[in-house]
């Protein structure tokens, strides 16, 4: 390394290492059971980050990166998770909980639920496999 660049190689360092530091911490909120090492992977994954050598382009790659859709995603997959454990510690005190949420619900929001539920049974395949008869 050149000295003239040591400074400008350490900006871009401490800014790649910020950066890597706050989309961990925001993929840790949003699944706080997971390993770091999940969320390294899964974050390496996302951007596709091969070359650790040059900070300059991994820097750039972190703060552009929107992990609006990957936060939701692991926000609900947790939510799902607790609610399935609740749901086996105590049963009844869970669906009294489902039925309060439930009539907090808008219409709309109830009336897509209320297909949710109805179509829970089907396969979730293409349609000319999801009522195969039992004779067939």
């Amino acid at each position: 390394m050149v000295w003239r660049d040591a400074r400008r190689r350490f900006y871009w360092s401490v800014r790649a290492k910020v950066a890597w530091s706050a989309a961990m911490a925001e993929l840790a909120e949003a699944s706080p059971e997971s390993t770091e090492e999940y969320r390294s992977t899964l974050l390496m994954r996302l951007r596709s980050l091969e070359d650790f050598s040059d900070r300059r382009v991994m820097s750039k790659a972190l703060e552009a990166l929107d992990l609006t859709a990957t936060l939701a995603q692991l926000k609900a997959d947790h939510l799902m998770r607790r609610m399935l454990a609740l749901a086996h510690e105590d049963r009844k005190t869970s669906i009294d909980g489902l039925v309060r949420l439930v009539d907090s619900l808008a219409d709309d929001e109830k009336a897509t639920l209320i297909t949710a539920l109805q179509n829970a049974g089907r396969s979730p395949g293409p349609p000319s496999y999801s009522n195969i008869s039992a004779s067939s």
